[in-house]
């Protein structure tokens, strides 16, 4: 089985429903490791996990609707490496498909990541990327011997600010703006779709399902 995992209801709905695929909602943030650690036990013979959903870009040449490959994640100052073999296949699955992609490190941090100020500042890191899930649940995915591979969409590039936080004002904040807010909708449509492109690549590869899986 292939655990596909959404920090939110809007990201799980791009997970497509196909054999052996099953999507886990798992939060934002501290969170996500305790939801996926109760859905890894509830499940059966899982060989991967695939964590999916929006992230921000860090790098000026990275525009919104990009698939992100982490072969790397930075969580809390320290490094992970995301197993080359899951790298190289999902490289193959996306080119073979013509998903617009791109290879690096994602950097997890513990708050939504707004201003331009701010992914300037993470960019210094050379990450190309940043979440709130993928360096927490890469650890659950260690602890329990099962292959992880990070795979994202960027919603917000780096040039651009995020007007929402994922917090109980964004309601008030939609109304308040909703040039932005229709705008962002938009996005998340056209990034939502690339996204769905790239996780079913992935998973009807044959290969992930078989020796490119094992941890």
């Amino acid at each position: 089985m292939i655990i596909v995992t959404a920090a939110s209801v809007v990201e799980r709905i791009w997970i497509p429903r196909l054999p052996g695929v099953r999507g886990v909602v798992t939060g934002m943030g501290t969170s996500a490791g305790k939801r996926l650690a109760q859905a890894l036990n509830a499940a059966e013979n899982a060989s991967l996990i695939l964590a999916t959903g929006f992230c921000g870009g860090l790098s000026g040449d990275i525009a919104a609707g990009t698939i992100i490959i982490g072969s790397e994640i930075e969580l809390e100052g320290k490094r992970i490496e995301v197993d080359p073999s899951l790298v190289n296949g999902a490289q193959r699955a996306l080119a073979a498909k013509q998903v617009s992609f791109r290879v690096g490190r994602i950097v997890t941090t513990d708050n939504v990541i707004r201003s331009q100020q701010e992914k300037e500042m993470l960019s210094r890191t050379k990450a190309i990327a940043v979440d709130m899930e993928s360096g927490i649940l890469s650890r659950i995915a260690l602890d329990a011997g099962i292959a992880f591979l990070p795979l994202r969409v960027v919603l917000d590039s780096r040039d651009r600010s995020l007007p929402f936080t994922g917090d109980r004002l964004d309601a008030l904040r939609s109304i308040v703006h909703p040039v932005s807010t229709l705008r962002l909708l938009a996005t998340m449509i056209f990034a939502g779709r690339a996204l769905a492109s790239a996780i079913t690549a992935i998973i009807t590869k044959p290969t992930f399902r078989r020796e490119e899986c094992v941890a």
